[in-house]
């Protein structure tokens, strides 16, 4: 159980977080943590009895931060003061390490450069204490006192605001993993996408170190059967407010039908392993914290490169999609998030996803705003393909079926070799959307007779007749032109509004799938006017 409060706590600190069980496995978990944030003028104050793990914390966060588990740590008991220069990526920090038991007065400090510590580098100090005047009002407090278990200790962490808003949400994060057994386990940043949530994986130390051919931590709750998991991520999605905001006042989120906080993903997640699909097993949430620990399907995905999709991966994801769309249509989920009422993917959405392709997409090509003109040119041809794509067959869409967001995984279990994540902006819209978004692949390029044999893949296995089959193909078509449109507008703006030029390579795959999916009869006008318009290649046809 963890305490976390924004008032004063030690020495008129405003933030304090208190682990009432703190393992030793766990507080080295936390001061790797900590370890790549500290900066120059960072002051830590580690204050609690003899035997109480402040030596094992400090060192444990030295080695951190030089990425060196075996470095060589002496004890500054003798010598008052140890001193680091490490390297981090470019930049160089002076670490220095404090040990003040045997200093009798604080004048004796001035002899040692201790103010000068932080001028330069940080500073961690055990027996805080003996500094008397001379610790900065911006230190941060650890306290080590004994807990109820003789295997754990009772560690607060107090100071300022601006510690608060740099270790709040890294505190709660270690908490979580310390209540679902994983409190040894060191995070490594997995990398970003265009979402606003963010991803670690989590190891077990005693499987890393096991990895190294070292001996594995005994007597810790790094400790697990073997044939449990090793690893595991961990998801941080914050409760955000909706938005952007729209010229008209609206909400893009509530338009969209995008959730902005974890209760209901959590009601999505458990009401879709209900109806049969693979979904990542959940080892611990914190709801209020927008925090989940779930099952990690490692790194085999449905393809081995942009260029190479595995034709049986696809097609297992195929017929995942089609035994979910067999399933009685549900209208909510009930489950740990609470009740979640399922949106549906009506017309207001689409346009509003359309919207990002000429605000975005448009300007990208030509180098400035569309004109209003066009853009009620744009709208007026897609507003009735949008009226029949709305009254399509209606299935449960997860919104990105599509590589890396669907894993191989290595033994067939419920639900089959398909594991599923990013499902948490589920709904109710046409049947036909999720399989549009897997045959026209935003990452991988799929060839066109690859993606006409999972489209009849799919429709042998739920049996369609002749006339489901033609609506099905009307819906595959307009679906998948809407989402690709929508996907370069998001492209285009992640690489001029964000940076992330690496988006940009998408863009000739999508384009392509843009002309192949406009190859439908009820599409040639509108296929004609992104043509006019030098929205798609005058080749495509």
């Amino acid at each position: 159980m963890a305490d976390q409060t924004f008032s004063s706590s030690h020495n008129g600190s405003d933030w304090s977080f208190t682990f009432d069980q703190l393992s030793e496995a766990a507080s080295a978990a936390l001061a790797a943590d900590i370890a790549p944030l500290l900066a120059a003028g960072d002051v830590l104050a580690l204050e609690g009895d003899l035997g109480m793990g402040k030596s094992f914390f400090a060192r444990a966060l030295l080695r951190a931060r030089a990425d060196d588990p075996l470095m060589e740590v002496p004890s500054p008991t003798f010598t008052l003061v140890q001193g680091y220069d490490i390297a981090s990526g470019d930049e160089t920090l002076e670490l220095f390490h404090f040990d003040l038991y045997r200093i009798s007065d604080s004048e004796e400090l001035y002899e040692i450069g201790f103010e000068e510590a932080w001028e330069t580098g940080a500073a961690l100090v055990e027996w805080p204490d003996r500094a008397d005047y001379l610790m900065p009002t911006s230190t941060l407090w650890l306290s080590f006192v004994p807990s109820q278990s003789d295997e754990a200790r009772r560690l607060t962490l107090s100071g300022n605001t601006s510690w608060g808003e740099r270790l709040a949400r890294l505190c709660a994060k270690r908490q979580l993993l310390i209540e679902a057994g994983w409190g040894d386990a060191q995070r490594k940043p997995m990398a970003s996408d265009l979402s606003p949530r963010s991803y670690d994986r989590v190891q077990h130390v005693a499987d890393m170190k096991a990895e190294s051919n070292e001996t594995a931590l005994a007597n810790s709750d790094a400790q697990e059967d073997l044939n449990g998991p090793h690893t595991a991520i961990l998801m941080d999605m914050p409760e955000r407010e909706p938005g952007p905001q729209l010229a008209d006042g609206r909400l893009y989120d509530q338009v969209a039908h995008r959730v902005t906080k974890l209760a209901p993903m959590l009601s999505i997640s458990e009401g879709l392993e209900s109806l049969g699909l693979r979904i990542p097993e959940r080892y611990g949430v914190a709801l209020d914290k927008g925090l989940m620990l779930w099952e990690d399907f490692g790194a085999m995905t449905l393809a081995e490169g942009p260029e190479t999709p595995v034709e049986a991966r696809y097609m297992a994801t195929v017929t995942a999609l089609a035994a979910l769309h067999q399933q009685p249509l549900p209208d909510a989920f009930d489950g740990s998030g609470g009740h979640h009422a399922l949106s549906r993917y009506d017309k207001a959405a689409f346009e509003v996803e359309l919207d990002v392709f000429l605000d975005h997409y448009w300007p990208h090509i030509h180098g400035k705003p569309c004109p209003q003109g066009k853009r009620a040119d744009f709208k007026a041809l897609w507003s009735p393909l949008l009226d029949r794509l709305v009254e399509a067959e209606l299935a449960l869409v997860l919104r990105d079926v599509q590589n890396p967001n669907c894993f191989w995984l290595e033994a067939e279990k419920d639900g089959g070799r398909i594991g599923f994540i990013d499902f948490q902006d589920c709904l109710i819209g046409p049947s036909a959307y999720d399989l549009a978004a897997l045959c026209m692949d935003a990452r991988v390029t799929i060839p066109g007779s690859f993606a006409h044999a999972m489209l009849e893949h799919y429709k042998a296995i739920r049996a369609l007749d002749k006339a489901q089959r033609t609506a099905f193909d009307e819906a595959y078509h307009l679906a998948a032109a809407q989402r690709i449109s929508k996907n370069l507008g998001a492209f285009a703006r992640a690489a001029n509004q964000a940076g992330r030029t690496s988006y940009l390579s998408h863009i000739p795959r999508s384009l392509a799938y843009l002309a192949r999916s406009m190859d439908h009869p009820l599409l040639k006008t509108l296929h004609d006017w992104y043509q006019a318009e030098q929205l798609i290649p005058l080749s495509s046809v």
